[in-house]
Formats: structure tokens, sequence, C-alpha cells
């Protein structure tokens, strides 16, 4: 067990007394809970053996490790629950100032949700507040892979450590659903860029990151040892702050990688509807919009639909409205049966061709775009 984490709770949550999926107020429709069923019938109890996060505290500073390796720290039901009820307790610790989150092992901070518990992101939703909400600073390393939830976790902190080998993403239009855990809101942030990435996943790499404003503070690999031993030191937010930045390396910064596309992505990527997107992309002849055609063609066309409509929509909203339009989308996208075909052909079968309905944007019918949009029957609400 890693220095200076412990384990303050460990109890089985998503799974029945067989081994089976229990997803309490899930909004996954029965395609999917069978799909959850083959993915986990065999495993299920050996996965939840291990702790899924543990945390701890040295000096004024908490700990949390979310420790799910082999899964590359996707978190599951039990890890929200952990990590719901941590926060809570050091928010009202007066020995804790601050918070350092991290990933175990050396693949991942964070790749996202556990597919088997997007159900509960009612739960998830509630869990990304109240990190973005805390009233104490937390600063998350976001090293190697960062993606899906993992961008929420990493995103709604107050500070955001990158490196090098850092990859952030929010590649769910490729399985048939759409960015969520906040991302409505800090994509929606970025403008057209942020709708670029919102469709197509495009992996954002290294200093990109710095960018984007995904980190705040950007550092090289082999110095994240000291920084954490650093961080630990720390006594206060001030400190915190001139330790991040006492640590940053700016002397090596990469122009954007996007720079020579930026205005490719803005003339095409503010368009009105993803099928007019496609058409200024057809229209551009240029090799950027070649492989941007190419990227959205493997798509969910109604996926596609719903990420566009959410980032525009979000752009008049705030946070708690981002998160509570999130829960509502998500009840009926799940029902689509679209994310269970994608996990199928990407993740269980494998034959990387899925069966797409409907199977191209001129079919998507808007009035089933629209149900989903008017629906708020969930009245979400964040954590006090």
């Amino acid at each position: 067990m890693p220095v200076g984490h412990k384990v303050v709770g460990h109890y089985n949550v998503g799974h029945d007394d067989n081994g089976a999926i229990s997803l309490g107020r899930s909004v996954l429709g029965q395609g999917m809970l069978a799909l959850c069923r083959r993915i986990t019938s065999k495993s299920s109890r050996r996965l939840l053996s291990t702790p899924p996060a543990l945390f701890g505290q040295q000096g004024k500073v908490a700990t949390i490790l979310l420790n799910r390796p082999k899964a590359l720290n996707s978190y599951n039901a039990e890890m929200v629950e952990l990590l719901i009820h941590q926060l809570y307790e050091f928010e009202k610790d007066d020995s804790v100032e601050l918070v350092l989150m991290e990933g175990a092992g050396d693949k991942a901070f964070c790749a996202g949700g556990d597919i088997v518990h997007l159900g509960e992101i009612t739960r998830e939703n509630q869990l990304h507040h109240k990190l973005k909400m805390l009233r104490k600073p937390v600063v998350s390393i976001g090293d190697r892979v960062v993606m899906g939830g993992g961008m929420g976790l990493c995103c709604n902190s107050k500070y955001r450590v990158g490196t090098e080998r850092s990859v952030f993403a929010m590649p769910e239009t490729k399985i048939g659903y759409y960015p969520d855990a906040g991302a409505t809101y800090f994509l929606s942030r970025l403008g057209d860029i942020g709708m670029y990435l919102a469709l197509t996943g495009q992996r954002i790499r290294g200093f990109d990151s710095k960018h984007l404003d995904f980190v705040t503070h950007f550092v090289h690999s082999s110095d994240l040892e000291q920084l954490r031993d650093d961080v630990l030191g720390c006594c206060s937010e001030d400190d915190l702050m001139h330790c991040l930045k006492s640590h940053e390396r700016l002397d090596n910064a990469k122009e954007f990688s996007l720079k020579d596309n930026l205005l490719e992505i803005s003339m095409c990527f503010s368009a009105a509807s993803v099928l007019e997107i496609v058409q200024r992309l057809q229209n551009c002849e240029s090799d950027f919009a070649e492989k941007t055609l190419e990227t959205l063609s493997v798509m969910s066309p109604i996926a596609l639909c719903i990420s566009h409509r959410t980032q525009i929509l979000s752009r008049s909203m705030d946070f708690t409205e981002c998160l509570r339009m999130e829960c509502n989308i998500s009840a009926k996208t799940f029902k689509l049966g679209e994310f269970a075909e994608g996990v199928r052909a990407l993740l269980i079968d494998k034959d990387n061709k899925p069966k797409w309905n409907p199977p191209t944007l001129e079919q998507v019918d808007k009035a089933v775009l629209d149900d989903i949009f008017n629906d708020r029957s969930i009245n979400w609400q964040p954590l006090p």
C-alpha cells in the first residue's frame, strides 16, 4: 500500500449476492443490462476485492489515490461513494487545508467511468459538483491517460497538473454517447474548438492541455515525485500556488498543435447543425478536413447530434444547470440503444463495426432529438 494512504472504507456497491449487477436507479435499458452482465459475470467479485480508492493525510494535505490501475483507474459506483464521503470528511476536518488527488499505477490518472455503472450518472454528477465546489482546494495530477469521466475529475479540480505524457480526451461519440461529467460546461467554454473536441474525441497531448486550460500547471514527468513531496509539505493554498509555480516548466513550451487548423475549426464547427459541419468540411478540401470527416464518419450520428446540441445549450448555463441537463439527457440517451451497440462493437466483440440507428446524419429524426432535450423529469440536485 502506498505511503500516506490508508483504507477508510470498503464495501460492495453495484452487485447483488450472486455477483450480478445491481444498478439501483439505473436508466439503462435491458440490452445494456445484458451487456453489463456479460462483462462482469465471472470477475465482479474478484475486481471488488481491492479498495477502489485510498485516502490519507500528511500534515495539512489530505490525499486521494484512485486505486483501480488494472482498469486504468476508471471509477465504479463504489469509488464514487467513497469519494463523495471522503470529500465531506476532508471539508469538515479543520486539520485539512488542501487535497491532492492522483491515480495509481503508471498508465492513467483516470480513464473515465466504468461502463457497468454509467446508469448512476445522478450520483456521479453529485461527485463532480462536490469536487468543483469543495471549500478546500483540490490539486489533481493529470499524468498519462485522462479521459471521459477522468477529465471530469481532473478538470473539475481547482488546480490541475499535466505532463508531457498527459493525454486528454472525451471520446464518447465513438461509443454512441456524448461528453458528460461536466464536459458540457468545460468544453462549451472553449467555443468552436470545444465543439470540435466534443464531436471528434480528438486526443489532446502534452502541452496542448495547457493551451486549452485543461491543466493549470505543466511540469515534466521526471519532476513529479519531487512535486508530490513538496505539495505534501504545503500548509496553505498560498503555499500550494507557490509550489506549483516553482515546479512549472515553460521554457520548452510548444506551440498549440492545432494552431494551423484553428481557422478551419472555427469556420466549420460554428455551424448550426452537425450536417452543416460535415458540409463545410467537405467544401474545405484540406488534409485536416478530410481526416476530420473520416473521424466523424465512424461516430454514432445521433450521438453527434446530441453532443452538438448539448454544447450549444451549455454555453448559457452555469455548472449546476449543465449537470442537471446531463442527467436528463443521459436517461433518454441510454434508452436509444446506441451506447450498448457502441460498447459491443468496440469493447466486447471488438469487430469495430457498430450498427448505428439511424446509420446516417440525414436520417436523424429531429422529433427524437427534441424529445430527449425537452424531458426534464429528473430534478437532479447537487449535494449540500
